[in-house]
């Protein structure tokens, strides 16, 4: 067994194929959930559930833990166990290797999921518990990471889930809205399941994506970066103020700042040695479902200079570290780093 993505997962369990141990892991939540609920079905059908499912939502001990797994099945094929966001740093050595031990030992008769919901790893810099225990999952079972689906399957997707529910949006108001919702199916079932009971069986247009669905923070950093650019400062800073008053963690809103000044000073580089946008992103490891923010940075960096980007980047690295080491206010610092871009010379 080892790592399979997610079609491969989809046609094994669409087969009746189960393995022992599933790792269920990435950004889009949603699959996580998804796929986790699928396994369980098809390795504790509903008739049999309350004998042969156990949920974890807290880490259990690898002692309970392999209780349940060594349990035989009541009056069906498997018992299955699911773990809902596995803390796996935190275990101490002796805790960690017993549930090593235990994942490489999982009964033929019993299947185990561990969902790790919205976290992404890099598999190139796994910290050495989390490495060990993946690859004691891929020992008996497999691991998949979730991604976000294209911006295209999610538009066709908002398409299909409002004709069920008996409304109609056009392709061109479904990507919008997919856009809003940035590309996460959490996000869209749950915009949509409001456009839809507001609509009640109409149309949903672009007029009611704005009104309805909330800003994302990235939308308004964008939009926010627009008005530095334009050298609309009080703007700027009256976006801020509506980013902070939907209750945003300071480090999130600074971190979707230096990613998107980030982005664009990438595009700068790039569209300065004559490479395509697709180059661009390839050579700066975006993920393929990703490469559309390069696509957006090159249209955005054409009247900006490199020194002026890298300057931009400068002021957010310094607030970065202001952030995490001062006691001073983190709203006045960001506010401080937005005057401070404000003030640079483009």
């Amino acid at each position: 067994m080892s790592k399979i993505d997610e079609n491969r997962l989809k046609a094994d369990l669409k087969a009746g194929q189960l393995a022992r141990a599933y790792f269920l892991y990435g950004k889009e939540d949603y699959l996580v959930r998804f796929f986790a609920n699928k396994i369980t079905e098809l390795a504790a059908p509903e008739d049999a559930r309350d004998m042969n499912f156990v949920k974890y939502t807290e880490t259990p001990k690898a002692d309970v833990l392999s209780d349940q797994l060594e349990n035989m099945p009541f009056f069906s094929e498997y018992k299955c166990v699911l773990i809902k966001d596995l803390d796996i740093e935190s275990m101490d050595n002796i805790e960690h290797k017993a549930y090593l031990a235990l994942l490489e030992n999982i009964p033929e008769t019993s299947v185990l999921i561990i969902a790790q919901e919205n976290i992404e790893y890099d598999m190139k810099k796994l910290k050495a518990k989390t490495k060990k225990l993946i690859e004691a999952v891929e020992s008996v079972g497999v691991s998949c990471e979730m991604k976000y689906l294209s911006a295209g399957k999610v538009a066709q997707r908002a398409q299909r889930e409002a004709a069920k529910a008996g409304c109609s949006i056009s392709p061109q108001n479904a990507a919008y809205l997919a856009q809003e919702c940035g590309n996460s199916l959490t996000a869209l079932e749950n915009e949509l399941a409001k456009l839809c009971a507001y609509k009640n069986g109409g149309e949903i247009t672009a007029e009611d994506i704005e009104g309805l669905v909330p800003k994302r923070i990235d939308t308004n950093i964008y939009n926010l970066a627009k008005e530095l650019f334009a050298g609309r400062t009080s703007s700027a800073l009256e976006i801020l103020n509506d980013v902070f008053a939907q209750n945003t963690e300071p480090i999130m809103i600074l971190s979707t700042l230096s990613g998107h000044f980030t982005d664009l000073y990438r595009a700068k580089l790039g569209s300065l040695a004559k490479k395509s946008s697709y180059d661009a992103a390839k050579a700066f490891k975006y993920p393929p479902n990703r490469s559309f923010v390069m696509d957006s940075a090159y249209r955005s960096v054409g009247r900006l200079s490199e020194r002026y980007l890298g300057d931009c980047v400068a002021v957010l690295y310094k607030t970065n570290k202001l952030l995490n080491s001062s006691k001073a206010d983190k709203r006045q610092l960001i506010e401080q780093a937005i005057i401070e871009i404000a003030a640079l010379v483009k």
